[in-house]
């Protein structure tokens, strides 16, 4: 019975994804191209990986959930959290294994060099949002299932949570222009797309901070907050990835296994600085 709802859920994504096309062609953020370096092809066959895996992996998660909660495991059900509050706690600590999913990504050598698929596009766009290698998939699952195992949270509640995220990656992404005036009032909750762009900067201490997914709050309370206001002037991907054996289809897919360009070193300070809450020495 749940395969049905899985194939349901495809549909927002899809609309998304085709409005953020459209506004992003009238009005960009920035004048790029979308088919530079041959990135349209390689976004194209992501996004088909991206979301057949996530089909199925979003059956696991569900059918997980539902076992979970039918023996009475889980933290939720042994305090016996419920309504508003139960939904708010899930919300909190799914995006919290989603900011540490995400840090791993970038601070594990091995994660990094799956991760590297995602940030070596030339170009950020709508399509970026499903520019997501198959590994990376699993290793997010992972840690989604194991938060929302661990708590008991309901399937429902999951199931909102997740595509709540991939909506606002299609967002985030999307090449649009945000009025400052909005950013700077959504910013302080939430991740909003001039925060992300911040993250696909080719400096590398831009690349390693707003690793936040829905809330901004944990990158604010560990240090990695980058002003989102840096959107403009960012130069997007990462060096030495830029050549075409890199940003093929069968390239970009071999990615993790093949020897790759050394990561620049960067100053971490800047993050420092930025974050509202100082890192601790």
């Amino acid at each position: 019975m749940h395969i049905p709802a899985v194939f349901t859920r495809l549909a927002p994504i899809l609309i998304a994804m085709t409005v953020a096309v459209v506004i992003e062609t009238a009005v960009p953020f920035r004048n790029q191209s979308r088919t530079q370096q041959g990135r349209l092809p390689t976004n194209v066959a992501f996004m088909i990986s991206t979301l057949l895996l996530g089909m199925f992996l979003n059956l696991l998660l569900t059918i997980g959930t539902d076992w979970v909660r039918g023996n009475g495991w889980g933290v939720m059900q042994m305090f016996a959290l419920e309504g508003v509050l139960a939904i708010l706690v899930a919300v909190v600590v799914l995006d919290f294994s989603a900011y540490v999913a995400h840090l791993s990504l970038h601070k594990l050598p091995w994660l990094w060099r799956m991760h590297v698929v995602h940030h070596s596009d030339p170009a950020i766009d709508a399509t970026t949002a499903l520019r997501q290698h198959p590994f990376e998939g699993v290793v997010r699952f992972t840690f989604t299932a194991a938060a929302a195992w661990s708590l008991g949270v309901a399937p429902e509640v999951v199931a909102l949570y997740r595509l709540a995220s991939s909506l606002n990656s299609v967002l985030e992404h999307a090449n649009i222009r945000v009025p400052r005036s909005l950013d700077r009032l959504f910013v302080t909750f939430f991740v909003t797309p001039d925060m992300h762009k911040v993250h696909h900067s080719r400096e590398r201490h831009e690349t390693d901070s707003n690793y936040a997914n829905l809330l901004s709050l944990f990158d604010r309370l560990f240090g990695t907050f980058t002003p989102s206001a840096r959107a403009s002037a960012v130069r997007y991907g990462l060096d030495g990835f830029d050549a075409t054996q890199y940003q093929s289809v069968a390239g970009a897919f071999l990615l993790p296994l093949r020897r790759q360009p050394q990561r620049q070193t960067g100053v971490t300070a800047a993050i420092k600085t930025a974050s509202r809450f100082p890192r601790a020495e």
